[in-house]
């Protein structure tokens, strides 16, 4: 089973740990900021496979429907063993019922180790912060940090999760 955490100091970790950076290495933006959770941006058909067998058993695809991808995504997912899950956001559509059910997904234990992502994991990160401050209970700045380390870029994106982690009783 995958243990998805922050892999940065290669002697302490495991064989899947090993393992897991291996694949997420082929994935552009990818980054795995607290375990079992990884991020990235679009993976390629040939990642389900690998992620599926470094223990993954659900991908939350961001991207909206007019997104390419070059090929059909939940398809390739699913034929590679992993739950399908499309939660297309955009900055226009993100509202707190967005964040509300991504929240829901993400807490899922059934559904981890998960991958989220979506074209370069900006959105991924936006959606994260409030998830690390509201549900891992962590302060905003580390919050802040964590989605940075996930993807996120965007000072617009960034203020709406923000504010959203604030109104439902985010601190520090």
């Amino acid at each position: 089973m995958a243990s998805c955490c922050i892999l940065n100091h290669s002697e302490n970790m495991s064989h899947d740990e090993i393992a897991l950076r291996a694949v997420l290495e082929t994935i552009p933006y990818s980054a795995c900021p607290v375990r079992d959770i990884a991020t990235a941006g679009q993976p390629a058909e040939s990642a389900w496979g690998a992620l599926a067998e470094a223990g993954y058993r659900t991908v939350v695809d961001l991207r909206a429907p007019n997104e390419p991808r070059g090929y059909d995504e939940p398809e390739a997912v699913r034929a590679a063993g992993l739950d399908y899950v499309s939660l297309p956001i955009t900055q226009a559509t993100l509202s707190d019922e967005a964040f509300d059910a991504f929240r829901a997904i993400v807490r899922d234990p059934a559904r981890r180790p998960v991958v989220v992502h979506c074209a370069t994991s900006n959105r991924v990160g936006a959606l994260l912060l409030p998830y690390f401050a509201l549900d891992e209970h962590r302060t905003l700045a580390e919050s802040f940090r964590l989605a940075q380390t996930a993807g996120l870029r965007s000072p617009e994106l960034a203020m709406m999760a923000g504010e959203y982690a604030r109104r439902h009783g985010a601190t520090g």
